[in-house]
């Protein structure tokens, strides 16, 4: 059996939790290999990205933890 076919074994076993971890870790590896024709694309094939994204623009800078706080030396 080939480690791709393994793989595909495998994952049938899994909670769909880890599921969506290896979807997001899928989606660095093909990231990394410039797969994607840009940053957009990436973002996109990431599960929840985009929800994320649409919430942190969509909250009030008021709400949000000053950049100092985050990174004290910026």
């Amino acid at each position: 059996m080939s480690n791709r076919d393994y793989a595909r074994t495998q994952i049938d076993t899994l909670p769909e939790d880890i599921i969506e971890k290896l979807v997001e870790f899928i989606s660095f590896q093909k990231f990394n290999l410039g797969l994607y024709d840009n940053d957009t694309d990436y973002l996109n094939s990431v599960p929840g990205m985009t929800e994320k994204i649409k919430n942190g623009m969509d909250t009030p800078l008021s709400e949000c933890v000053p950049l100092s706080e985050v990174w004290a030396n910026v």
